[in-house]
């Protein structure tokens, strides 16, 4: 029991020192947009580390912060239209703000304001964007796009999209999530 209760412990202060020191790159960020707030990267460096922050330190910070990621994305697009980083992950915002469970909306609109109002549309235009900008470079994008034309029930375009995703080859630990999920997503809904 001893030895479990150190673990449980050492899990916890670990996960306290990831939640510092994704703070102080946070704050890093802040320094580089103080000193240039039109800089496109910085922005998107600031969504991605204050959400990686977030998730670290639980669901309710998760939750509160969602608005901080879209406003910097936003920004980073704003900034640098050819930021094929920051339309990728504005797009999978989206995605993944509609793909939330209707028990998921219900509950974070009990406790917080849910996020403003996206649609498969607004979506699908950010990740064609990034797929413009940078063609083939994410499996992840191609796989969005994808499933993002499935929820707008436009099936071959979804099933074209599936197969390009299932075409690449994985590089990283990411792509070959995407890859997998591509692969059972393809399976269980446009092969035929």
């Amino acid at each position: 029991k001893q030895w479990y209760q150190r673990r449980v412990r050492a899990g916890i202060l670990a996960r306290k020192d990831r939640v510092s020191q994704m703070q102080e790159l946070v704050d890093l960020v802040d320094q580089a947009l103080a000193l240039d707030e039109t800089n496109s990267s910085a922005h998107c460096w600031k969504a991605i580390l204050s959400n990686a922050r977030s998730s670290l330190a639980g669901f309710k910070e998760e939750f509160e912060n969602l608005e901080t990621v879209r406003y910097h994305l936003q920004r980073a697009v704003h900034f640098d239209p050819s930021n094929a980083t920051a339309l990728n992950l504005l797009g999978s915002w989206h995605l993944n703000m509609l793909e939330l469970s209707s028990f998921m909306k219900f509950f974070v609109n009990m406790f917080w304001r849910m996020p403003a109002h996206c649609t498969y549309e607004e979506a699908l235009e950010l990740l064609l964007k990034a797929e413009q900008v940078a063609p083939k470079v994410s499996i992840g994008n191609l796989f969005m796009i994808g499933k993002t034309y499935f929820r707008l029930n436009q099936k071959s375009k979804a099933k074209h999209y599936m197969e390009l995703a299932l075409k690449e080859t994985a590089v990283t630990d990411e792509d070959q999530m995407y890859f997998e999920e591509a692969k059972r997503f393809y399976r269980s809904n446009l092969a035929s």
